[in-house]
């Protein structure tokens, strides 16, 4: 890749945004390199004017291509996978058009839904620090819904949402049966 088509990758200082993680997913998986930049959101950084000019949304993850920025994860996963296609770069993606389909709608679902669990459980209970207080009556019906997805969409002994050479393997794979295990106990569920 010629320095002209550098990738860099702005992430939160704590690596805690599942967004910036899903960024940094599809850029290992691909195997291509970046350098990784962090701003520290804590401080707010995000807002300061150089990042601000540089991410269109002011929030992380940005990632510039050369000249080119882009910010939201799934924008920049979804360019990546059309810059960088397959076979030269692995997917991130499946080929098939509705086992990608349903990858994208679960992307969606967990962005935008759940709030909830997200807010109870923060990337920081699962990297920092343990959560104090067991989930609201809200977060355990957000955590009934997810396993009540999961259960429907992947098979018990299923190691990923979907096959057909996609190793997409942040936020579109609900898990392997062992991780369901632990979480349903973890939430209170058999």
């Amino acid at each position: 890749m010629a320095a002209s088509d550098s990738l860099v990758l702005w992430v939160d200082a704590f690596f805690l945004s599942p967004y910036a993680f899903s960024s940094f997913v599809a850029l290992k998986e691909k195997k291509l390199p970046f350098e990784l930049r962090l701003v520290p959101i804590h401080e707010k950084a995000q807002h300061a004017a150089d990042y601000r000019d540089r991410s269109l949304t002011s929030r992380v993850p940005t990632l510039a291509h050369g000249e080119f920025q882009l910010s939201e994860s799934s924008a920049i996963d979804e360019y990546l996978e059309e810059v960088f296609p397959a076979p030269s770069y692995a997917p991130i993606y499946p080929r098939e058009p509705k086992a990608r389909a349903r990858v994208r709608q679960v992307q969606a679902w967990i962005r935008s839904d759940l709030m909830p669990v997200r807010e109870e459980r923060s990337a920081n209970t699962m990297f920092y620090e343990r959560a104090g207080e067991p989930l609201s009556s809200e977060g355990k019906a957000a955590a009934e819904k997810l396993f009540r997805v999961v259960d429907r969409i992947l098979p018990r002994d299923a190691q990923h949402l979907v096959g057909g050479g996609a190793r997409r393997s942040s936020e579109s794979d609900p898990g392997s049966r062992e991780r369901r295990t632990r979480s349903r106990r973890a939430a209170g569920r058999r």
